[in-house]
């Protein structure tokens, strides 16, 4: 359902196959809001530093990790929440205007670490101090710039495949306001599920997220949009990478924000009793969170007016959205 696709064919020097691997990202994001990439161009050992010292992080004592805290309030968003602070039930029926078909709204189970560019002018990163995780910053530092080239390259993909100038996209993503978030999913009871769940079901805020997991799986994602039906996307393990799109880019181009959640992994066919009673393993995600510039305008970008129009006052800035969407998760 969800199309694996080859990154590579991209960078080949292929004109041919490089416009056909964009047609081919351009449809699954319009019809399914989420495509499954290999090749990306970030390296295995990259990924499996960040995931370990991901894993080291969230494997210390909870008073080593509140030493780095995200602030109680939902801006400036960095640091360490622990689990219960973020809420993101808040915000499942957003945009969503069929009442009859309203999500519940469920517990997020979970802990996370929130990180930004070095180079925001708004947000200083909230780090470890020394002596707690001393690999920590170094890696995530390296990591978040891995992820912004790579971000590039895709938005350019997504540009030459809705029939854009290349650069479109990435030049309204020049000040790096993205944002990098580890997540740790405890292990958990399976009966915690009737009245939680790890994440809830949202759509993401920016532009894409690339997003790198283990293979315990839950991952699902709403379809169609907007019936209340979840299926899952089967986990390829960490080299991965799960590309959605989000709510700005949905509002530039009409590329499908899909709605997902982190549930319950699936069991494999037939084994339906096997985990009743038992514990659900715990999972490791990293989702990097392509962002537009704050002051980028969000204003359709395929309707003929084109970036040179004059801005209308019913458009809202990619800031100004950005704050109206995080409100409430820290409440």
């Amino acid at each position: 359902m969800f199309e694996r696709l080859d990154f590579a064919n991209y960078q080949s020097g292929n004109v041919a196959k490089r416009d056909q691997f964009c047609r081919k990202l351009v449809s699954g994001l319009r019809q399914r809001g989420f495509v499954r990439l290999v090749n990306h161009g970030i390296e295995p050992s990259t990924i499996d530093k960040a995931f370990a010292t991901s894993r080291h992080f969230f494997q210390l004592p909870l008073n080593q990790k509140l030493k780095s805290p995200h602030p109680p309030t939902a801006n400036p968003h960095r640091g360490f929440s622990a689990v219960g602070l973020e809420n993101v039930s808040t915000i499942s029926n957003y945009g969503r205007e069929d009442k009859s078909s309203q999500l519940p709204l469920l517990k997020d189970m979970k802990e996370s670490y929130d990180i930004g560019s070095e180079r925001d002018e708004l947000y200083s990163n909230i780090w470890p101090p020394t002596g707690v995780c001393d690999t920590f910053e170094p890696t995530f530092v390296e990591f978040f710039e891995v992820c912004y080239r790579t971000q590039l390259l895709i938005l350019e993909a997504i540009s030459i495949g809705l029939g854009l100038p290349t650069q479109t996209l990435s030049q309204l993503h020049a000040a790096q306001h993205n944002e990098l978030r580890l997540t740790h999913y405890p292990a958990v009871p399976q009966e915690a599920f009737s009245t939680s769940t790890r994440i809830a079901a949202h759509t993401d805020f920016g532009s894409i997220t690339l997003l790198f997991q283990d293979r315990v799986g839950g991952l699902e994602v709403e379809s169609p949009p907007g019936s209340g039906s979840f299926v899952g996307i089967a986990s390829g393990g960490p080299y991965e990478c799960i590309l959605n799109a989000g709510d700005c880019l949905q509002k530039w181009t009409g590329l499908c924000s899909a709605r997902h959640r982190v549930h319950l992994p699936e069991l494999p066919q037939g084994n339906e009793q096997a985990r009743k009673g038992d514990v659900v393993e715990e999972r490791f995600s990293i989702a990097y969170f392509a962002k537009p510039d704050r002051t980028a305008v969000l204003r359709p970008l395929l309707d003929g007016s084109g970036l040179g129009a004059k801005v209308s006052s019913e458009f809202v800035t990619a800031g100004e959205f950005q704050h109206m969407r995080i409100q409430g998760t820290y409440a």
